[in-house]
């Protein structure tokens, strides 16, 4: 008899100012922009980082803009509809995903959470899905409800704007938890994000 061997999720804890958000990643359906998280991860990208953009309703984002820390702005290839990439991961609360452009491409570094089951029509097909939060959802509700500022006047939409929490907030560290599975490096497109 033969014996299947489930492969176990690597688990990410996210300690940020005030707690823990516990989210489980999915490799088999986005390896490199899980490659590339779990690389970020141990490369230091996280630590001590600001949150910088709040949207209630839609995303909680580490970081909107890489462009002057060349050491984190790297570009993937996009693992999604739009860039040909079958990516079953459905977008709704609690799910991570990698900004990018939308159309073919991905920022290795820049991950949200998603704060609504609304954002599927948004953001599914364009952008990479690759993990699920499973803990620590209360932490996300204090952040999605801190209070904000306009932190500049573009708009992504009629009803998005850019906010960033007046008083800071940030993720302390990210420890991963691979249950021995080594991951690696991802393969990186280009250094350097425009989009």
């Amino acid at each position: 008899m033969n014996e299947v061997t489930l492969m176990k999720h690597p688990i990410a804890k996210i300690y940020t100012n005030q707690g823990i958000i516990t989210a489980e990643l999915y490799p088999e359906y986005a390896p490199n922009t899980v490659n590339s998280f779990i690389w970020c991860i141990t490369q230091g990208m996280y630590t001590n980082r600001l949150i910088s953009r709040v949207v209630p309703g839609f995303v909680i984002q580490s970081t909107y803009d890489f462009s002057k820390e060349p050491d984190c702005d790297l570009v993937l290839n996009g693992e999604f509809a739009s860039n040909g990439f079958n990516n079953p991961i459905q977008f709704g609360k609690g799910v991570l995903g990698m900004a990018g452009d939308a159309s073919k491409e991905a920022h290795g570094c820049g991950f949200f959470i998603t704060l609504s089951d609304d954002v599927k029509e948004r953001l599914q097909g364009k952008f990479a899905a690759f993990g699920r939060v499973i803990d620590g959802f209360e932490e996300i509700e204090r952040i999605e409800n801190v209070p904000l500022r306009d932190i500049t006047d573009h708009s992504e939409g009629p009803d998005i704007v850019i906010k960033q929490p007046i008083t800071d907030e940030f993720i302390k560290k990210i420890e991963i938890e691979t249950f021995g599975v080594e991951y690696p490096k991802p393969e990186i497109l280009r250094w350097g994000y425009d989009c």
